[in-house]
Formats: structure tokens, sequence, C-alpha cells
């Protein structure tokens, strides 16, 4: 393969790659967001969380609508991030940036309550979401053109 065959190939896989994890979080906080939106607050949220802390500091509906602004923000800004087309060539996929690193605190967020209420598989499933996040992130950060003061 020549240089140049290369370098474009290079090119479709950075495309590929960035355009799957715009996708992914696109699916994940964009569901999750207007699923809160559309049903509400839901009746079994004081049941679960009712004895813990949240209960008190910040009060559990504003809990959930704190998670629901925050996943809302995240899916926002990775669709920004797609309508801007920042999965394509020399584009610093700077609002993609911003959108996973959101990701991170609102899983920290997820893991919080399922971690108060004892739920451990779930505080498990929920840091494994985090490091997933986290190498997205990271393998963002290394693509070309991956250093949002580029632009």
């Amino acid at each position: 393969m020549s240089l140049k065959s290369r370098s474009a190939y290079l090119g479709w896989i950075r495309v590929g790659m960035l355009l799957a994890i715009t996708l992914l979080f696109l699916v994940v906080w964009g569901t999750a967001a207007t699923s809160k939106l559309r049903e509400g607050y839901p009746p079994w949220f004081d049941e679960k969380f009712g004895g813990t802390i949240l209960a008190t500091v910040p009060g559990l509906r504003a809990s959930f609508w704190i998670l629901t602004f925050s996943e809302l923000v995240a899916a926002l800004l990775v669709l920004a991030s797609a309508l801007r087309l920042e999965f394509l060539a020399r584009r610093a996929p700077s609002l993609l940036l911003a959108a996973l690193t959101l990701s991170l605190f609102v899983f920290v967020q997820l893991s919080l309550g399922q971690w108060l209420t004892s739920d451990f598989q779930a505080t498990f499933q929920l840091f494994t979401y985090f490091c997933g996040t986290l190498l997205a992130l990271r393998v963002v950060l290394e693509s070309p053109a991956g250093d949002p003061r580029d632009e």
C-alpha cells in the first residue's frame, strides 16, 4: 500500500471511528433524556432513593431533573457535533470532546445513586461505561485533528 493510499485509508478509519462514537452517545443520551422528559418523574424513584441522602440533598425531584438535564445537554452536544460534521476530515471534534467529558460526570451521577442503594452490580456496570467513555475520549483526543485548540 502506497503512503498516499494508506493515509486515505486511515482518514476513512478516523471518520468511521468518530461517527460510530458520535452515534453511540447520541443513542445513549438521546434515548435516556427523551424518555425522562416524555415520562416525567417516575413513581419508583421515591421508593428506590428515598432512604438515601439524595432525598435530602438536593432532594429526589431535584436529583432526577439534574440527571435529566445532564443527559439532555450531553445529547445536544453530541447532536451539535454530528450536525457540524466533526467526524469528517480535518475538523477538530471539540463538541464531541465536551460531550464525552460531560458523559463521565453523568456516569458518576448514575453510579452514586446505585452505590447509595447498595446496587453494586449496577454500580460496576456504570463503572465499565465510565471506563469505555474514558477510552473513547482518549481515542478521540489522539485522532488526527483531535486537539480542539486547532480551531
